[in-house]
């Protein structure tokens, strides 16, 4: 039996992550700062990369869910009401994701932020909403990527306090932006792969 939807959809992730995770470990900071401006450039564009592949993930869970997934192992997804076609799905997600916008007062969709992800599903009335939460709610990452980047791309004050707000929740006070990457965390993985791999997790959890 072909992929569903919904595993498809996990698939492109896992590959596309995979990727830029294959890209970090093949440079090291200094190789990635050759010719950029300041330390840690290329550190912010696999940052923003996988950030960029995320938002990917969760615009296209959020159409496959809605369109619905038949399954001969594993759970099955209802669409919603009224999608009969993929044009019926983007119609819909289209709509929620314009009133998700308003009613949160955020000046364009955030797709990588799980909160947005849920506020969409609820709007759209998605069958497998209770999943969504509960596999893509709990993750930081997103926000702690969004906190990085934004420091190493507009440094200040405000972006400044939010990256040492990330610096203490990883334990790792007073690294530089251009070495938290290569961080080792527990259990011994660098902070980025370990971005990647809950990522991962996240995006297989929530399409089973």
């Amino acid at each position: 039996m072909p992929p569903s939807r919904l595993d498809l959809v996990a698939s492109t992730f896992q590959s596309a992550s995979e990727t830029l995770h294959d890209k970090f470990l093949a440079v090291t900071s200094d190789a990635a700062c050759t010719g950029c401006q300041h330390a840690g450039f290329g550190e912010a564009i696999l940052t923003a990369w996988l950030q960029t592949r995320w938002i990917e993930f969760t615009r296209n869970l959020v159409v496959a869910s809605a369109l619905g997934t038949r399954r001969t192992r594993g759970n099955s997804v209802q669409p919603v009401a009224g999608v009969r076609s993929l044009a019926d799905a983007k119609r819909i997600v289209k709509a929620a994701t314009t009133c998700a916008v308003k009613k949160r007062g955020v000046g364009s969709p955030v797709w990588h932020a799980p909160w947005f992800v849920v506020e969409v599903g609820t709007l759209m009335g998605l069958r497998n909403l209770p999943k969504l939460e509960a596999t893509l709610g709990p993750t930081l990452i997103p926000k702690q990527m969004t906190d990085f980047r934004n420091y190493l791309v507009h440094p200040g004050t405000s972006t400044r306090y939010k990256y040492e707000a990330l610096q203490a929740k990883l334990g790792m006070l007073r690294v530089e932006p251009q070495d938290l990457l290569h961080q080792q965390q527990s259990p011994g993985l660098p902070v980025f792969t370990s971005w990647v791999r809950e990522l991962q997790r996240g995006a297989c959890d929530s399409t089973r």
